[in-house]
């Protein structure tokens, strides 16, 4: 390890760790489709969360503001499925079944991220008390130690890869779309309401 980098916990790459919450679900009016609301079925095998499952209202994520993540958080499973680690594409609040890292000023998003992915086995791991659940409290996350580079090392590092992921959200956003209208214009060609016998392939 160099000498310029040292042994911290993940408090310490942090701004802020975020544990969700989810809203009253008896207030219709809390959910809707501003804000995206991350859970672990919209973590699987993504880079970033560009889509979920279900979208809270600006009234619903208002009435919990202090639960909002900027893009380029870091959410973390830890309850449950623990272990799953993915990016915030946009303005998100996740539920309480996540522990997500708001980087300090400097701290490359996209090397935390890397880092966590891992710490996956061990975060399951530490997780694990004896009960069939999986459950690593906020308190308990952010005590886990990490090796944390210097901030040259990390700015140096992020000029690098941030336009890679960049690349990759941008790639991520284009796919839905593509689907989107593969989803609406197949069923109108499978049934002739589009007629394309007259295009030269």
């Amino acid at each position: 390890m160099p000498s310029d980098w040292h042994i911290g916990t993940i408090d310490d790459l942090a701004k802020e760790v975020v544990c969700g919450k989810t809203p009253s679900t008896k207030n219709a009016e809390y959910y809707g489709s501003d804000v995206p609301f991350i859970t672990i079925p919209d973590m699987h095998a993504k880079i970033y969360a560009v889509t979920t499952e279900r979208y809270l209202s600006s009234l619903g994520a208002n009435s919990q503001a202090k639960k909002t993540l900027p893009k380029n958080s870091v959410c973390v499973s830890c309850i449950g499925t623990a272990g799953l680690v993915t990016l915030v594409a946009k303005e998100s609040q996740t539920n309480q079944q996540i522990n997500s890292i708001i980087p300090k000023e400097g701290f490359s998003p996209y090397f935390i991220y890397l880092l966590m992915q891992t710490l996956s086995d061990t975060i399951n791991k530490l997780g694990q008390s004896g009960s069939t659940i999986v459950n690593l409290n906020k308190s308990q996350f952010g005590k886990i130690q990490v090796i944390i580079p210097s901030l040259s090392a990390m700015t140096n590092f992020d000029k690098i890869i941030s336009p890679i992921f960049e690349k990759i959200l941008q790639n991520q956003r284009e796919n839905i779309n593509l689907e989107s209208l593969r989803d609406t214009l197949l069923p109108k060609l499978m049934s002739g309401e589009l007629d394309v016998s007259d295009i030269n392939l």
